[in-house]
C-alpha cells in the first residue's frame, strides 16, 4: 500500500510538472517548442555580441530571464563592423563566442544572407511581423531605429536648426564660415552602419542627394560612433550632425546638461535603419539563443526593446509604453519620408564604387 502511495505521489507530480512545462510553450507556438525550453537548460547561457549598450539591453534580458531564468546572458558592446570582424575571427577556434550576433552592419548581414553563415531559424513570431523582418533565412529585424539631425540648441538660433537634409545644406551654403569643419555624420568610408544609411539615402535621392553632400562635404568631420558626435555637438565642437542614431541622442536629451542638445527627424527623408539579428550556425548555445530570438520578436520582447531606448516595429506594441514605434514615426515625418535601410545585396557590389564617391563628395568634387 504504501509503495503504491508513493508511486501515486509520484505520477501527481510528474502531472503537474509536466503542465508547468507545457505553460511555458508560449501561445500559437508548436507543441514541440518545449524542446527547445528544456534543451536549453543544459546549455551554458548566452553571449551576445551587439552595437547595443547596457542600458539598451537591461530591460529586454529583463523581461527575457522572466521566463527563462535559467538562461545566464552576457552581452559584448563592440562596435557594428567589429561586432562581425570579432565573430568570424573566433569562429571554429576554442575561444568562446557569440551565440546571437546584434548589429546594424546590413552590408554584412546581406553577405551572411548570400552566403547562408546564420542558422536557417524561423521564429514562430515571424507571421505575425512585417515582410521586412526577415530578410534572409536566419537573418532577423531586432528594431527600426531612426537616425535624425542634432544641433547645439545653445549656439544654434532657431532659424538655422534644420528641419531636414536641404535646409541644412541651404544654411550651410549661405553661412559658410560658420559650418566649416562644424558638421559631423557617420563616414561612410570607415564605418558599416555609415555605410548602409547614406547608401540607402542615395539610392533613394539620386543624384540631388549627391549635390547636396558635395556643397557641405568640406565643412563635414566624419566620425564612426553615435555617442562621441552627440557630447561634441553638446561642447561645440559641433554645431550639428546629420544621420545621428537616434538611440544615441534619446536618453542623451533626459540626462543632465541634455536641454543643450536638440534633434530633428528629417522632414525630407528620415532613414530608419534595421538592426539586424541571427543565430550564428555552430552556435554554442543554440536553443538558449533560439528562446531569445523568439523573446526579442514577440510583443513583450518588442515593447523591452522600446523601453531600453530602441524603435520596435510590430504593430501591437503599446505606444504608451515605449517612446517611439515605427508606426509613430511614419505618421510624424509621413510614410513615404521613411528610407528603409535594409539589407539590400548591392551593399556589397556597390561598396567600393560608392565609398570612392562619398570620398569625393566629402572633398567637394
Amino acid at each position: 500500500m504504501k509503495l503504491v502511495t508513493l508511486s501515486a505521489v509520484a505520477g501527481l507530480f510528474a502531472g503537474i510538472a509536466g503542465f508547468a512545462q507545457a505553460q511555458e510553450v508560449p501561445a500559437g507556438y508548436p507543441a514541440d517548442y518545449s524542446k527547445i525550453i528544456e534543451g536549453s537548460r543544459n546549455e551554458a547561457g548566452l553571449m551576445i555580441y551587439s552595437n547595443m549598450a547596457d542600458n539598451n539591453w537591461q530591460p529586454i534580458i529583463e523581461g527575457f530571464n522572466a521566463k527563462y531564468p535559467w538562461v545566464k546572458v552576457e552581452t559584448v558592446d563592440l562596435g557594428s563592423g567589429t561586432v562581425h570582424s570579432r565573430w568570424e575571427a573566433e569562429k571554429g577556434s576554442s575561444a568562446r563566442t557569440a551565440d546571437v550576433l546584434v548589429s546594424g552592419a546590413n552590408d554584412r548581414w546581406a553577405s551572411y544572407g548570400k552566403d547562408g553563415l546564420m542558422e536557417d531559424y524561423k521564429s514562430p513570431e515571424i507571421a505575425k511581423l512585417p515582410e521586412f523582418a526577415h530578410p534572409y533565412p536566419g537573418v532577423n529585424v531586432l528594431s527600426t531605429d531612426p537616425l535624425v539631425i542634432t544641433y547645439n540648441a545653445a549656439l544654434l538660433p532657431e532659424e538655422q536648426r534644420p528641419k531636414g537634409f536641404a535646409s541644412l545644406v541651404e544654411d550651410a551654403v549661405a553661412d559658410p564660415d560658420t559650418f566649416k569643419e562644424k558638421i559631423t555624420t557617420y563616414d561612410a568610408a570607415r564605418n558599416s552602419f555609415g555605410l548602409t544609411a547614406w547608401w540607402a539615402y542615395m539610392d533613394k535621392k539620386g543624384e540631388a542627394g549627391w549635390d547636396g553632400l558635395r556643397k557641405i562635404g568640406p565643412m563635414i568631420r566624419g566620425e564612426t560612433s553615435g555617442g562621441p558626435m552627440n557630447e561634441k555637438i553638446a561642447t561645440g565642437e559641433y554645431l550639428m550632425g546629420i544621420a545621428v542614431s537616434g538611440i544615441t541622442i534619446f536618453p542623451r536629451l533626459e540626462q543632465p546638461g541634455g536641454e543643450i542638445l536638440g534633434f530633428a527627424f528629417p522632414d525630407d527623408g528620415t532613414i530608419m535603419m534595421l538592426r539586424g539579428m541571427g543565430i550564428p550556425k555552430g552556435a554554442a548555445n543554440p536553443n538558449s539563443a533560439k528562446l531569445f530570438v523568439d523573446y526579442a520578436l514577440s510583443q513583450d520582447g518588442q515593447t523591452q526593446v522600446g523601453k531600453g531606448g530602441l524603435v520596435p516595429y510590430r504593430e501591437d506594441v503599446p505606444e504608451d509604453q515605449v517612446r517611439y514605434t515605427f508606426q509613430k514615426i511614419g505618421s510624424t515625418v509621413g510614410n513615404d519620408n521613411m528610407i528603409i535601410a535594409g539589407f539590400d545585396q548591392r551593399l556589397i557590389t556597390e561598396a567600393g564604387p560608392f565609398v570612392e564617391k562619398w570620398n569625393a563628395a566629402i572633398a567637394g568634387k
